[in-house]
């Protein structure tokens, strides 16, 4: 039979477990004072310390706390951690006020549950968030304890998809390749960040940027870019000498998760923005062979992919 969650998780348990109490204790302590928390509300205290462990850990559980790999959390499980404690608080207090007012017990501060309710957000969302700041800090240290060399890369676009390429950046330093800033035309974008990476300038700054910053690579990460913006980027990166890849079309993205594996070297289709006419090569060569041909505009990316499919011919 299998195990319900693996060992991570049952030392994130563990961790619930003693947070529970000390929100509990610290709950009574913010409200009242040491003396009275040992004598006047000692059995409250108690009750409520046993109804948290089991109600709050079980409800957890339910909610798939421990089921979950926190390294990856995003603002999908810190709302479900908001539910759950929310619920789990919620029966608590029900279970504390009904023995209350059966006289289980005759001293009760009540705020001591909005206190713990608070806390328990507190806790149980900082304990898996630090779970992923640690885990990423550790992913940014390679085994022998030293950073590792990166690439420097520029994004164009601070859109969705920009920020998945960053975030995948900083996500995978095995990757060796460190996000350096964003380029946007839209101005209210203009010095914001995005996981820490700022918006640097406009598209028409890049050759500027790029011999600033001593940028080592360029992504478009815009899947509809047009063929203008892409051909802005190939020429001021043919004239750095660095590479440069694209996002995949959006016909590309459907039904598969945007990554930096899926980033290919842009092609001569992304810059006509259209279907490539295919040409009898043979016939082509043919009429080429042994003339000498003069092509306007080869300085640009359009000429450039033109003369290297001559010289094939």
């Amino acid at each position: 039979m299998k195990n319900k969650f693996n060992i991570r998780n049952r030392y994130v348990l563990t961790g619930d477990a003693i947070l529970v109490i000390v929100s509990v204790l610290s709950a009574y302590i913010l409200r009242l004072e040491l003396i009275e928390i040992f004598s006047n509300y000692y059995l409250s205290r108690l009750w409520m310390l046993g109804l948290s462990l089991l109600i709050k850990l079980a409800v957890y559980f339910l909610f798939g706390l421990y089921r979950r790999m926190w390294i990856y959390a995003s603002m999908k499980e810190l709302r479900l951690v908001l539910v759950a404690v929310t619920v789990a608080s919620a029966l608590v207090s029900i279970l504390m006020l009904v023995l209350f007012k059966n006289k289980y017990f005759i001293s009760f501060p009540r705020s001591v549950l909005i206190i713990d309710w608070i806390q328990s957000i507190i806790f149980v969302g900082g304990l898996r968030y630090g779970l992923r700041m640690f885990a990423e800090g550790r992913n940014r240290i390679s085994g022998n304890g030293k950073v590792t060399s990166q690439k420097t890369v520029l994004i164009i676009g601070a859109g969705d998809a920009g920020e998945l390429v960053a975030k995948e950046l900083l996500k995978n330093p095995q990757l060796n390749l460190k996000p350096i800033g964003f380029l946007d035309d839209n101005p209210d974008k203009f010095k914001q960040q995005i996981h820490g990476v700022p918006v640097i300038g406009k598209l028409r700054d890049l050759s500027k940027i790029i011999e600033s910053m001593m940028v080592n690579e360029v992504i478009i990460a815009i899947p509809s870019a047009p063929g203008s913006v892409i051909r802005i980027v190939s020429d001021a990166c043919h004239r750095s000498h660095i590479s440069f890849r694209t996002m995949p079309g959006l016909y590309e993205l459907l039904g598969g998760k945007v990554s930096v594996s899926r980033l290919r070297e842009v092609d001569i289709a992304d810059l006509l923005q259209r279907e490539p006419t295919f040409i009898d090569n043979k016939a082509i060569g043919k009429i080429l062979k042994g003339k000498t041909v003069l092509v306007t505009g080869a300085g640009g990316s359009s000429g450039m992919e033109l003369c290297r499919q001559i010289t094939r011919k």
